[in-house]
């Protein structure tokens, strides 16, 4: 007899998901895979229109085993909306099972004189704030039901020092700690809270360096690899976090970055 989706460790059916960011790149990858194995997503990014059309692509494969998906626009750096985002959530799907912190901002690259209060300060509400207002308004109730997957998108750049990268390197390892500290407070209740690191990865966020091909080659020098990432590969590790295949794991930054973070020389 063969073994069905709702027999294996990955079956999200009737779990909902926040994904913020979901209308392209990684986050879009995130929301569909999720999707596909069950769990109605709640599709966010800044403009509306891209956001519906990937409701419609996810809304269009019911038939297929999919969960529902609607869409929600907001601005992450603005806390009312969050607070819409997450209201308009639990009027769709009514509990919040798992949220993933995808959506972030990469607004500064230069010494650290040249950092200004404004940019570190919009930077860290992008990267870090709003995973903080988020998991402080859906824990509650994570809590009280005894599920939650909470899922930092990180970067590899947050495990080293950088000159450059002042602003976003301080905001993802803030929210590396953000997590660990969620993973002590809450992990009895059935909470687990995880990060995950990609390194260079096919995204409009990357394409500068992609396009480049020194700069390219220079990043793939110290590939395990030797090839940059793909979305799906990242929405892979998510799946696994926020599934059964991941309930044991809690608190941990997993580099999904074919190796670059463990290599030496």
């Amino acid at each position: 007899m063969a073994i069905g989706l709702q027999d294996t460790l990955f079956d999200l059916a009737g779990r909902s998901a926040i994904v913020t960011g979901s209308s392209r790149g990684i986050g879009e990858a995130i929301a569909f895979r999720l999707a596909q194995h069950g769990a109605n997503v709640v599709i966010n990014g800044r403009k509306i229109e891209p956001a519906e059309d990937m409701a419609l692509r996810i809304n269009a494969r019911q038939n297929d085993g999919f969960g529902k998906a609607v869409a929600v626009a907001g601005n992450i750096t603005k806390p009312d909306d969050l607070t819409a985002l997450v209201k308009q959530a639990e009027a769709a799907f009514g509990q919040i099972d798992i949220l993933v912190a995808n959506a972030a901002l990469h607004i500064h690259v230069g010494p650290s004189q040249d950092m200004s209060d404004a940019v570190l300060a919009k930077t860290l509400d992008a990267n870090f704030f709003a995973l903080h207002r988020l998991s402080q308004a859906l824990l509650p109730g994570m809590v009280a039901r005894g599920f939650g997957r909470i899922v930092n998108i990180s970067s590899v750049a947050a495990l080293f020092g950088s000159g450059n990268y002042h602003s976003y390197t301080l905001s993802k390892t803030m929210a590396l700690q953000y997590i660990r500290n969620i993973a002590v407070e809450h992990g009895a209740a059935n909470i687990r809270a995880n990060s995950v690191a990609p390194g260079l990865t096919r995204t409009d966020m990357a394409k500068s360096i992609i396009d480049n091909p020194a700069l390219l080659a220079r990043e793939l020098s110290r590939s395990t690899v030797g090839r940059y990432g793909e979305p799906e590969e990242i929405a892979g590790a998510v799946l696994f976090l926020v599934s059964a295949a991941g309930g044991y794991v809690n608190g941990q930054t997993i580099a999904v970055d074919g190796g670059i973070s463990i290599r030496y020389e």
